[in-house]
């Protein structure tokens, strides 16, 4: 399959995303400001070219893909395998409210994120599975989808389009509803 661009977007912001908590599995709405970002993210995106607009079933990130899908005119699709991956025992939690309840597991994971799981927590190589699924299928079936979901399974979609690797997992940002676009080759 020759290359698509894929346009990777991360929900507007949250109650828990504006206090850096790890929102996983929760069904949080948009804030005001979360929704007026994902306003803009869609304005950015009419005319690009956006085919297909691919999302996570929860809703800060449909309102998100709801709104790109309007500007743009392309068709909206939830896909369960872009749901933000399950964070277990720290979701709900800040990043120093996750490090005292599990101490060391959560170091080890930081340092490892692929390679040391938290017990109670969706194991990245899983996540990984999941995502590459989804972002093949939406290349295979368009010219260029926005894939629109989730702080931690859209780095984990770029670790499969092989733009980052597996250890830069924690050093990539990706800014609430700041579209990015990748050409991406096909995956497996």
């Amino acid at each position: 399959m020759a290359a698509h661009t894929v346009t990777l977007v991360r929900h507007g912001q949250t109650a828990s995303s504006a206090r850096m908590a790890y929102s996983g599995r929760s069904d949080i709405p948009l804030t005001d400001v979360g929704r007026e970002q994902a306003l803009q993210a869609a304005r950015r995106l009419a005319g690009s070219g956006v085919d297909a607009v691919v999302c996570s079933p929860l809703i800060r990130a449909r309102d998100t893909a709801q709104a790109i899908a309007d500007a743009t005119g392309a068709p909206l699709t939830v896909d369960e395998r872009l749901t933000e991956v399950d964070y277990g025992p720290f979701e709900g939690l800040d990043r120093a409210g996750a490090r005292a309840l599990l101490g060391a597991v959560f170091d080890a994971w930081r340092a490892d994120p692929f390679g040391a799981p938290v017990p109670g927590m969706e194991p990245l190589a899983e996540a990984l599975r999941r995502a590459s699924d989804a972002t093949a299928d939406a290349l295979a079936a368009h010219a260029h989808p926005a894939l629109v979901g989730h702080q931690g399974i859209l780095r984990i979609v770029l670790v499969a389009l092989g733009q980052i690797a597996p250890g830069d997992y924690f050093a990539t940002r990706l800014l609430e509803a700041d579209p990015l676009a990748v050409d991406a080759p096909a995956i497996a």
